[in-house]
């Protein structure tokens, strides 16, 4: 069972981001992928992007990437808005807020009522920042705010109206900055974990390269890695397999071991044929399959395989080891 609810920041992963992806070396760690998300938005314009995820049985963990605006990032204008959780029923649940009056990022869980956090985090113009939150929803509603590892705020609200666990966060890029005119902040290395503190973490993004041991998908490894989620690979039957080498960062310089390893697919069910499919690892000359997800049959979704240690020998993993054929398989 994968802890992973989200990873990633392409267009696929995401809802808002077209035209938004960038180059820009600014904007991300080259350590772990190639591009970021830009936004270019006034003072007091919204320019908002959202990541979904299926509803958690535990507490949510959120980590990314965050460059403040190029202007005056260290002076908030207005009350504004950086972060909004919602649940499956689309109410809010917690907010990462920008407040005038102090000119700093607080946390407010938003149960029956509004609690909002003192804070001591003030955004610096132009400044990277790795920013975590985790809520916990039961009784009651709870957020804690981390820039660089350190919590900066927290808030907790009992949850009278029976709110449920977040599903969504909306990036809302109001408010964080003081200036007329536009300023430009940057996101990458967007991950969400169910249960598991996202502090210090980092994920490599590797793509799908060349084709390998196996191409009994229609559609072939080009249909994989073009980034277009209308050009598909396809089984019509359980049990076939494609595989590929993988190409692109390979994660921090210097870096001895890893904490996992995770296949994500984004897959969709068709109208008869298989229920299911499964990431799996090549090493070795043996296949190592993860449980096969059910995707939904309405539109492409993602499936998440893990192995938290290297399964050919259940050792943890380390860069040397880490595997250089993957693949998906119907079930």
């Amino acid at each position: 069972m994968s802890h992973i609810l989200h990873l990633g920041h392409q267009v696929t992963d995401l809802a808002g981001v077209e035209g938004r992806i960038s180059a820009d070396a600014a904007g991300f760690d080259a350590d772990l992928d190639v591009n970021c998300i830009r936004i270019n938005t006034g003072e007091t314009s919204a320019v908002p992007f959202s990541a979904s995820w299926a509803l958690p049985a535990g507490d949510v963990w959120l980590r990314f990437r965050y460059k403040a605006p190029s202007i005056n990032a260290h002076i908030i204008g207005t009350d504004g808005t950086f972060l909004e959780f919602y649940d499956t029923a689309n109410a809010l649940v917690a907010i990462v807020r920008t407040e005038r009056d102090d000119e700093k990022y607080h946390a407010m869980a938003v149960g029956g009522t509004s609690v909002d956090g003192a804070s001591s985090f003030v955004a610096a113009t132009n400044q990277v920042y790795w920013i975590d939150v985790k809520i916990a929803v039961g009784a009651d509603i709870t957020i804690e705010f981390y820039a660089d590892g350190v919590l900066q705020s927290s808030a907790t609200a009992a949850n009278a109206g029976g709110k449920g666990r977040p599903v969504r966060c909306v990036w809302k890029n109001y408010g964080l900055f003081d200036f007329y005119n536009p300023a430009i902040c940057y996101y990458a290395h967007i991950a969400v974990l169910e249960g598991v503190s996202t502090i210090g973490r980092r994920f490599a993004r590797r793509t799908p390269d060349l084709v390998a041991t196996y191409d009994a998908f229609s559609g072939e490894v080009d249909a994989v890695k073009d980034g277009d989620i209308a050009t598909r690979a396809e089984s019509d039957i359980a049990g076939p397999r494609m595989s590929f080498s993988l190409a692109g960062p390979t994660g921090p310089a210097g870096a001895s071991a890893i904490a996992g390893v995770h296949v994500k697919q984004l897959a969709q069910l068709g109208t008869a044929g298989p229920t299911g499919v499964a990431g799996f690892l090549r090493i070795g000359g043996v296949d190592y399959d993860a449980s096969p997800g059910t995707p939904s049959p309405d539109m492409a979704s993602p499936v998440y395989s893990t192995w938290d240690v290297n399964p050919a020998d259940s050792t943890p993993w380390i860069t040397a080891a880490s595997p250089t054929e993957v693949g998906i398989v119907s079930s």
